[in-house]
Formats: C-alpha cells, structure tokens, sequence
C-alpha cells in the first residue's frame, strides 16, 4: 500500500511509559562521567534533549567542552544504568503501531530527544517493533525541530516520497507541541497526566493511551 500520509511518534511517555527509568538513568549516566550537580528542573532548558541538557550539565559542572568521545561514554554509562529496567509500552501501542503499518496509507517514524542506544534498549525491552531505520535520536542533534525534521526525511527515503501529504505529530510533552507547531505539523496529544497542560498550549486532540485513539482521525 502506498504510504501518503506520516505519524511522527515520540517515544518516552508517548509509546513507552518510561519517564521515570529514563530520568533516573540520564542523572545516573551525568554523575558516571563527572557531573556532580544536575538541574532537574528539565522545562527550563531551552531544548529539551539528552544530548543538549548533558552538554550543558556538563560544561557548566565539570568546565570542560563536550566532545563527541565524552558524548559517547555518556551514552555508554545511560545505557548500563538502565541495563536491567522495567519498562512498559502505553497501552496498545505496538498494536496501534502495526495496525497503522500493515492497514493504512499512513508511514510511520520515530523522533525522540533520548539518545540512540537507551531508546532502542527501552523500546525493545517493552516489545515495541520498529525499524531502526525510522528511528532519530538526539546523538546528532541538540534541538527537537531538527530532530523531528531527520526523522521525517528518513521516512521519505524509506518510503520511496517525495512528500506526505499530512503528516502528524504524537507527543506527551508541551515541548512536542512547540515543536509541532513550528515546523507547522498536525499534533495529537497521548497521555494520562498531561491533557490540560497539551491544550493549554494549543493541543486540540488528547487521548489517554492508543487503546482509545479514534482511527477515524485518520
């Protein structure tokens, strides 16, 4: 079938309810490699990312420039502090997920501010199939408009698309809205926490989790 439409997933609170493991591992990893305080107050930075917020832990901690070498045992240390976590999918995502695959017109892609190693870890361990393919992390990238920006050119080349004719966002977070709506993309909000916070940035479409997601919207 041919794919003419594209969902953009995020991937920690949005597929996986991983939030928590993810935080505690991410802190973990910045002490691993030197950083002894770490602001937690994660809306304050400007890009929410892991490789953006660990640089400037970093400089900021240890007053040293964050290389690539220190990016990458950064990545190493996330990925041994989450090594043995539990994590579950949201509700119905991975049926959601090959549903959509497998019967529909639409694509799909994954952009996550996680760095590579520790989403595909977290989406494997909560038996999500995907195609690493489609997948974009912040390895390369410290800002989520650039992030979701690869993730879409990544889908084009894998689908054979010159362009999608709709393309939609999936996010839990009030930075996946800011971020849908300046690279001027439809947005569907997913989560049990965040509905009023999601609207009161502009969300007009929330679902709890993709058991209840109306397919009709496609």
């Amino acid at each position: 079938m041919k794919k003419q439409n594209l969902l953009v997933f995020d991937i920690d609170g949005t597929l996986l309810d991983s939030e928590n493991v993810h935080q505690t591992g991410f802190v973990n990893a910045l002490h691993a490699i030197g950083v002894e305080f770490v602001n937690t107050n994660w809306e304050s930075y400007t890009h929410l990312t892991d490789s953006f917020i660990a640089k400037e832990n970093y400089e900021s901690d240890v007053n040293r420039g964050f290389s690539k070498q220190v990016m990458e045992r950064f990545e190493a240390e996330f990925v041994n502090e989450i090594q043995d976590c539990n994590v579950t999918q949201i509700a119905g995502a991975n049926a959601f997920l090959q549903k959509i695959i497998k019967h529909t017109n639409y694509a799909v892609c994954f952009a996550t501010g996680s760095m590579l190693l520790p989403a595909k870890l977290k989406l494997d361990r909560a038996g999500i199939v995907y195609d690493q393919a489609l997948l974009e992390a912040s390895n390369n990238y410290f800002t989520r408009e650039e992030i979701v920006n690869s993730a879409i050119a990544k889908a084009k080349n894998y689908f054979n698309a010159s362009k999608f004719k709709r393309i939609i966002s999936l996010g839990d977070g009030i930075w996946d809205v800011k971020t849908a709506q300046n690279l001027d993309i439809e947005f569907i909000g997913i989560g049990a926490g965040n509905r009023e916070k999601l609207q009161s940035h502009g969300a007009k479409l929330h679902f709890v989790n993709f058991k209840e997601f109306d397919m009709n919207l496609l």
